[in-house]
């Protein structure tokens, strides 16, 4: 049997540091059709610079297991590296990932994340989410 068109939702979530500094998700959901390209963003808020932060791409599925899928640099976790693509946007204190060809096993809770660099100083942290 052949599927005409499938369509999987992920949510974005945020995590952040500090109180006076977030991300921000440009979208709360978003619902993509499988085998397309979906691109998350979260906007860093609060900050002087993104670049001074460590920021991390989570995805949570609907069984509830986190998984860790992009940190900046180029560090992905197992079996992300292939259909997942993760950038820092330094002019615009963006966090970016893209899901480059969208699967029924991409359907989840998406959270960005952010740390200190460890010279910065100690973690506070929050959260949010948004779905796509």
């Amino acid at each position: 049997m052949q599927r005409v068109c499938s369509f999987i939702h992920l949510t974005l979530f945020w995590a952040g540091v500090m109180s006076a500094v977030v991300l921000v998700p440009q979208d709360q959901e978003k619902t993509v059709v499988v085998g397309k390209s979906a691109t998350l963003s979260c906007s860093m808020k609060g900050a002087a610079f993104i670049s001074k932060y460590y920021i991390f791409w989570y995805r949570k599925t609907l069984g509830n297991t986190m998984t860790f899928i992009y940190q900046e640099r180029g560090v992905y976790g197992p079996g992300f590296e292939d259909n997942f693509r993760g950038k820092i946007v330094n002019l615009t204190n963006q966090a970016v990932l893209e899901v480059l060809k969208a699967s029924e096993r991409d359907e989840g809770f998406y959270y960005c994340a952010t740390d200190y660099h460890p010279a910065a100083g100690s973690l506070l942290s929050n959260s949010k989410n948004t779905e796509i």
